[in-house]
C-alpha cells in the first residue's frame, strides 16, 4: 500500500505510530516525493503576495544527525527585494541568497507530527543513516520540484512558472546543479551565475 496523506486525513494515526512497528518489513510504502508536493500544493493556496519571484524549498537538517531534517516552504517577493536594496551589498546577493528574503517559512514539512512521522518511517523504509539521508531526501525534492512543474499548479496560481530553489545555508556550484536538475528550463541563470561565484571564507 501506497500512503498518500493528501487522499485520505484519516491514516494519521496509522502514520504517528508506524514508527513503532517491530516488523523489518514495511506495511506501507511512503512515497515521500508524492507527500512533498502535495503538501506544497495545499499551501500555496494561501498565498497572496502578487509580486513573488522565487520559491524557497529550505533544507535544514542536524550536522551530527542528518536524519533529523525538515523542508521549509517559503517564498521572496519583488518588494523584499527592493527593501533590501537600500544596504550595501550587490544585487545578485539581494536577490538570490535566503539570508536576504522574507523567509516567511509558511510551511515546515517534518515539524508536525504527521509529516515528522512520514520522513522517520522513510528514513527506515530506505534504511537510510545519519551520513546520507539528506543527499537522498534532496534526490527526492528534486522529483517533487519537477512533478510541482509538470502539473503545473504554479501557473494556475501565479500566472507564470516560477523558479523553486533547494537549498541549504550556503551556496556552491553542487546547489546550481541540484537546482538545474530539478528547474530545468524555469531557473534563472542570474541563480547558477550566483551559485558558482567564488567566495572568500
Amino acid at each position: 500500500n501506497i500512503i498518500l496523506i493528501g487522499d485520505n486525513m484519516g491514516i494519521a494515526e496509522k502514520i504517528l505510530n508506524i514508527g513503532n512497528t517491530k516488523s523489518s518489513k514495511p506495511q506501507y510504502v511512503i512515497n515521500i516525493e508524492n507527500e512533498i508536493w502535495l503538501a506544497f500544493a495545499r499551501e500555496i493556496l494561501h498565498w497572496n503576495d502578487r509580486d513573488i519571484y522565487v520559491i524557497s524549498f529550505f533544507v535544514d537538517f542536524d550536522l551530527d544527525n542528518q536524519k533529523d531534517v525538515r523542508l521549509h516552504f517559503g517564498y521572496n517577493t519583488e518588494s523584499q527585494y527592493k527593501h533590501e536594496q537600500c544596504y550595501d551589498i550587490d544585487n545578485e546577493t539581494i536577490r538570490w541568497n535566503y539570508n536576504f528574503w522574507l523567509q516567511n517559512e509558511t510551511f515546515c514539512f517534518g515539524e508536525d507530527d504527521i509529516t515528522d512521522g512520514l520522513i522517520k518511517y522513510w528514513i527506515k523504509q530506505e534504511k537510510l543513516t545519519e551520513e546520507n539521508t539528506v543527499e537522498e531526501l534532496v534526490k527526492k525534492i528534486v522529483c517533487a520540484v519537477r512533478e510541482i512543474h509538470k502539473c503545473g499548479i504554479l501557473k494556475k496560481k501565479f500566472g507564470s512558472e516560477l523558479p523553486i530553489i533547494i537549498h541549504t545555508k550556503n551556496y556552491y556550484e553542487g546547489i546550481a546543479a541540484v537546482n538545474i536538475d530539478a528547474n530545468g528550463e524555469y531557473l534563472n541563470p542570474g541563480f547558477v551565475e550566483y551559485c558558482l561565484r567564488d567566495f572568500e571564507e
